[in-house]
């Protein structure tokens, strides 16, 4: 039986995956799951990132950058605003990340603060 690209990929990928999970899982212990997640929204959340640009630069054929790029475009055209509207959305989509970077590291760290404080972390 022949297999896929996809299979032969995801074989690949197992055969590197499994033993680094087994070693991370003996390390580090339930923050090895942590530490995967994080990393996972990490490399989602960048390539979200990446949206506005390529949408620019399918689009409209020009890489907008900041909103100073935005002020070498003609104030009548199409391309200044639409220039404003990708770098605002980048903009914001870097304010989700960090709000669900510094969400995932209080929580850690409140899990880690109860475990450590026999369960007095969070009471007054």
């Amino acid at each position: 039986m022949r297999l896929t690209p996809r299979e032969k990929a995801e074989k690949a990928l197992a055969a590197v995956f499994d033993p680094v999970d087994v070693i991370g899982r003996a390390v580090m212990g339930d923050l090895w799951k942590t530490l995967c997640e994080s990393i996972q929204d990490a490399v989602a959340l960048s390539l979200l990132l990446q949206i506005p640009s390529l949408i620019g630069r399918w689009i409209l054929g020009k890489e907008f950058s900041g909103f100073d790029a935005c002020m070498h475009e003609n104030p009548f055209g199409v391309n200044r605003y639409a220039c404003f509207i990708i770098v605002a959305s980048d903009f914001c989509l870097w304010i989700v990340l960090a709000g669900r970077v510094i969400s995932r590291f209080l929580a850690d760290l409140n899990q880690l603060l109860a475990k450590k404080g026999g369960g007095r972390a969070g009471n007054p």
